[in-house]
């Protein structure tokens, strides 16, 4: 065999970066087993979108349900999303299994980057359905017929979220604050994206919504159902997620780094 034909019979990087994001979706699997995700993330984002909107109907008036429930919905994402990920990174520190990682054919981003995606993916398929349960129960059905032609950026938060609990979560991981990092995250996405209060209230909280995900994706979907210009506002949002993305990139590649230098992976 030639070195053509070799190189030809190799797995390409596609290929290999393919079969990480298939194991990380075995992985989602035997984490959330479909009953898990019915019986508890489910009722949880509808309980979530329920309150979040009904809490702004009653203190800002009936008026303020259809912006609450736009911006709750970024708020259920958040809690699948920036949290759940976290399994990327902690699994490998639990079981021992970053030094396959780091030594594998792709890269351990890549790989990590991979094994994320499930995240992303479920959690807005989970969202469409909560979004289609939770509106008949607030009577905002129509409401969210109009929001439907935007589900598309919400997939683009959920990718944008992702990547924040994956950045939060392998900064810390060797500091044993992999859990409570992303926990935060989610928080200040809570209260600075701009779901729930419009945002100019208070400066520092705007100044933090400005670069984590989600406020200019909220931003994108409410100037386009006002009719207003909204692409500005999703490269903002895409922006803020390739920011993260390189955080957690480049957290990935010190981490590999330090194990092949010290010749372990205690993430102590």
């Amino acid at each position: 065999m030639t070195s053509l034909e070799a190189a030809a019979a190799r797995p390409s990087r596609a290929w290999w970066a393919a079969e990480a994001a298939r194991m990380g979706w075995l992985e989602y699997r035997a984490l959330r087993s479909p009953r898990s995700l019915l019986a508890a993330t489910l009722p949880r984002g509808i309980l979530q979108i329920l309150f979040f909107t009904t809490l702004a109907g009653v203190l800002a008036g009936p008026g303020h349900r259809e912006y609450a429930f736009a911006g709750s919905l970024v708020l259920a994402l958040s809690g699948s999303n920036v949290n759940g990920v976290v399994a990327v990174p902690v699994l490998d520190k639990q079981y021992a299994t970053f030094a396959r990682v780091r030594t594998g054919r792709p890269s351990p981003t890549v790989t990590q980057l991979a094994r994320a995606l499930p995240y992303p993916v479920m959690g807005w398929l989970l969202l469409l359905l909560q979004a289609s349960i939770a509106a008949p129960l607030l009577g905002l059905t129509g409401f969210a017929l109009r929001l439907l032609p935007w589900a598309w950026v919400y997939a683009v938060i959920a990718l944008t979220l992702s990547v924040l609990g994956l950045a939060g979560a392998t900064m810390t991981v060797g500091k044993r604050a992999d859990v409570l990092a992303p926990n935060v995250l989610s928080y200040l996405v809570m209260l600075c994206s701009g779901a729930i209060v419009p945002p100019g209230r208070l400066k520092w909280v705007d100044a933090i919504g400005q670069v984590l995900p989600a406020r200019h994706g909220l931003d994108a979907i409410r100037a386009g159902l006002a009719g207003r210009p909204w692409l500005a506002d999703l490269g903002l949002e895409i922006l803020a997620g390739a920011g993260f993305t390189v955080i957690a990139a480049l957290s990935i590649l010190l981490q590999a780094r330090r194990a092949s230098r010290l010749g372990h992976d205690d993430f102590e």
